[in-house]
């Protein structure tokens, strides 16, 4: 809080904290924004959604909440700095890696498909650097940040080859909309644009409804 004062459990729970203190921090009066709260409702919701794609499958569930946390957590802190905390990419790397290997240890998944994985990883971030570079070199100036591709070699490994086919079209997709819409709602915003959050918010869609997108796909083919 900003009085300093220390937070206790009833402090900390989401969204009803809010709704309990009034809306204001119950130690010194001041005013909480309403943003934590519908911050932490919208998680709830994301994670509500993720829970009835992935039903009962805890193991799966908890590989992609954690996904999902550190994703949310992602767009969160680069629609204010402008920067993707290695941290947080760590974060769910090892959480991939540690999932992975249960997985592998139960028979859910196979050797070939963690190699598939890998090689999906490596494929989806090589490409992003490399069109990262061509572009610097196009544009004088950066275009992709080192956060944005690691990020996508993250996703790589969550999502696969279709998956990182479908993640990077979505991605371009929501980035336009969203860099339209901040110019057009915000006209003296500065050109520069986080990517991090519409990077994240296509590979919740991917994640939730990816199989979907795929099947679609190949059915017009």
């Amino acid at each position: 809080m900003n009085c300093g004062h220390e937070l206790y459990a009833l402090d900390l729970i989401p969204v009803l904290s809010f709704v309990i203190s009034g809306g204001k921090c119950r130690y010194c009066g001041k005013k909480i924004s309403i943003r934590y709260p519908l911050t932490e409702l919208t998680f709830m919701i994301l994670s509500a959604i993720l829970f009835l794609h992935t039903g009962p499958d805890w193991i799966l569930f908890c590989k992609e909440w954690i996904l999902v946390g550190c994703l949310f957590s992602i767009a969160m802190v680069d629609l204010e700095s402008f920067e993707i905390p290695d941290m947080l990419i760590v974060t769910a790397l090892i959480s991939w890696i540690g999932f992975s290997i249960l997985e592998l240890i139960l028979g859910i998944c196979s050797i070939k498909y963690i190699v598939f994985r890998l090689l999906a990883g490596f494929i989806l971030g090589a490409s992003t650097l490399i069109i990262s570079l061509v572009m610097d070199r196009i544009l004088k100036k950066d275009s992709l940040g080192g956060g944005d591709i690691k990020l996508f070699a993250l996703l790589g490994l969550y999502l696969g080859l279709a998956g990182s086919y479908e993640l990077i079209i979505l991605s371009c997709i929501l980035g336009l909309i969203f860099a339209f819409l901040r110019k057009a709602i915000v006209p003296e915003a500065s050109k520069e644009f986080p990517f991090g959050p519409s990077i994240a918010m296509a590979a919740y869609i991917v994640l939730i409804i990816g199989d979907t997108i795929t099947s679609w796909y190949f059915k017009l083919l």
